[in-house]
């Protein structure tokens, strides 16, 4: 009997004491126990009506897409057409080449190299030119560049990008680009 006595006085003494703590620890008990009440009462809701929205919405795209076979032709047939006119014929590559330098220039990057190979595409009346470019400046001017490059009308491939910088006080970025330029053989 005593020791029980002895037991509740040390256990009065601890909450005495660590009165603070104890009330933090019930808040945050209650606080838990509140985001885990609206979690299961809102959330989980939402989020199983959100998802369902999503699927039928996902199910809905997928069968808009599966049109006739007569209207995907003329789709693919108008999208070939369009394709056509974005390829340059081979006698404007000067002119190609000439945005490439002058999209560089205007990005305030200085041009190191140009160096090309034209490759035939058999059973194709296309011409595809390899190009390597070299040029350098700021990294800004350098990324306007490439961000230039892709806007441009032509039909013309971004394959490869290598940016190096040789110095780590200078600013001085140097980019080789690789790039493939699509051109239509004929007059």
């Amino acid at each position: 009997m005593h020791g029980a006595i002895l037991m509740k006085l040390i256990l009065i003494e601890i909450v005495r004491q660590k009165k603070f703590v104890l009330l933090l620890a019930l808040f945050l008990i209650l606080l838990n126990a509140a985001f885990m009440l609206f979690m299961t009462s809102y959330q989980e809701p939402a989020l199983v009506s959100s998802r369902s929205k999503w699927s039928e919405l996902r199910n809905l795209v997928a069968r808009a897409g599966h049109a006739d076979a007569s209207s995907l032709y003329r789709r693919g047939k108008a999208d070939l057409e369009t394709l056509n006119t974005r390829v340059p014929l081979k006698r404007e590559f000067a002119r190609l080449l000439g945005d490439i330098i002058e999209t560089a220039s205007d990005s305030g990057v200085a041009i190191g190299s140009i160096t090309y190979k034209p490759i035939s595409i058999k059973d194709e009346a296309l011409l595809s030119y390899q190009l390597s470019v070299s040029v350098n400046g700021s990294y800004a001017a350098v990324k306007s560049c490439l961000a230039d490059l892709l806007q441009n009308p032509e039909f013309m491939v971004v394959e490869s990008v290598a940016l190096t910088n040789g110095d780590l006080f200078i600013e001085n970025v140097v980019m080789n680009l690789n790039l493939t330029v699509y051109l239509r053989e004929g007059a």
